[in-house]
């Protein structure tokens, strides 16, 4: 699995970011809707995760790829927030035996979606979506019983339901049996176990799996201790938003101090915003290509404040809050890759982790640095996120 590859690729006025690991966790709202609400601006709602077990910047979002039929239409419905329709449709097929439209029936009742909610009409669904083989019915119902949420606590039969859909492939329930193990809660006491299972769950970009995982890697439980490694993917659930990761960077940071803090342009970075980046940049003479509060990234011709650089985005989120900056550096060869990084190293000091030849991160704590080679391109960036505000602009 790759932990890295960060790319901004600033073309026709839109700010596209790819991240291998920045993937939007959606596996418990109702899978119809999700699928197609995750490509258009109001996505239906995430999985709420339980307290224990648990982007292109076009100018029009793209038009959504709808499921045909009956599901199509509760999808459409549950996405533009008319769970009444919704819940119509879905109890209708539910009637038919979809087990698909049993979990969302579920989700409706769990979330109070259009409803009063109600814990013993969620559990019911729940279990009929799971006996009927839904493998998020599966976790959602052993979520339930694991909680203890309208029906008396049962963490062995939780277990038993989170291990069936883990099998499946369904991540949630992958880290909910992992945590299941970490603890000893209906299943003995195995740091092992729960290390494959995180492992298992944080390969499909599990959120929170990737940072238990991470802290597991850092202290060597359950593993052999990889730092590096850990430290990845830590990185790979900040930047998701993840607050355990995001804290444990900042501990680990703190153990091991930075020669220099995050500072462009005068400006604390994880401090920063839109309004005060610009004066500074206005006032060390850059060149904007373009300022506009309708994109999320500015983007400029860093050559006249930046030596050796060529074009710089500077990007923020909803709150006008700092998230990132890239700047990009003409590579012909290795050699002039290698002299950007000697400079990034010669700031920062020893990189935390690295992957392979072309990748290398900086953890400052609440700001991460890091480096990118692409040969094909003959291009090397330097970015600076910010993990509390980067996430937001991924939504």
């Amino acid at each position: 699995m790759t932990f890295w590859k960060l790319r901004l690729i600033v073309r026709n006025g839109c700010a596209m970011i790819l991240a291998a690991l920045l993937f939007f966790s959606w596996l418990y709202c109702p899978a119809d809707a999700c699928a197609a609400a995750r490509q258009a601006k109001k996505a239906a709602p995430a999985q709420k995760q339980p307290d224990k077990p648990a982007a292109e910047e076009p100018a029009a979002p793209p038009e959504p790829e709808w499921p045909a039929g009956p599901a199509g239409d509760a999808a459409r419905a549950y996405a533009s927030g008319d769970y009444a329709t919704a819940r119509g449709i879905w109890e209708k097929l539910a009637a038919d035996g979809d087990n698909q439209a049993m979990n969302n029936l579920g989700v409706l009742y769990d979330q109070g979606n259009g409803v009063e909610p109600d814990a013993g009409r969620a559990l019911h669904w729940f279990a009929e979506a799971a006996n009927a083989g839904n493998p998020s019915g599966m976790n959602n119902y052993g979520r339930l019983l694991e909680q203890g949420k309208g029906i008396p606590a049962n963490p062995e039969e939780a277990a038993r339901w989170f291990d069936q859909a883990a099998r499946l492939g369904q991540p949630e329930a992958q880290y909910n049996l992992g945590f299941l193990y970490e603890n000893g809660r209906g299943v003995p006491k195995d740091d092992a176990a729960a290390a494959a299972w995180y492992s298992r769950a944080a390969s499909l970009k599990q959120k929170d799996a990737l940072a238990r995982l991470g802290h597991f890697y850092h202290i060597g439980r359950g593993v052999e201790q990889n730092t590096q490694r850990g430290a990845l993917l830590l990185y790979a659930a900040a930047m998701e938003g993840s607050e355990q990761a995001i804290k444990e960077l900042e501990n680990m940071a703190r153990e091991n101090p930075p020669k220099a803090s995050a500072v462009l342009f005068g400006q604390k970075l994880d401090e920063t915003g839109r309004e005060a980046m610009r004066a500074s940049l206005k006032k060390s003479g850059a060149k904007a290509r373009r300022e506009d509060d309708r994109h999320i990234c500015d983007v400029y011709d860093a050559a006249g404040i930046v030596p050796g650089a060529g074009e710089m985005a500077i990007c923020y989120g909803p709150s006008g809050r700092l998230a990132f900056v890239k700047i990009d550096y003409s590579a012909a060869d290795r050699a002039r890759a290698d002299a950007v990084l000697k400079m990034v190293e010669s700031r920062f000091g020893e990189p935390t982790a690295g992957e392979g030849e072309d990748a290398r991160m900086w953890n400052l704590g609440s700001v991460i640095v890091a480096t990118q080679y692409a040969p094909t391109h003959r291009q090397m960036s330097l970015m600076y996120m910010v993990p509390q505000v980067y996430h937001l602009t991924t939504k």
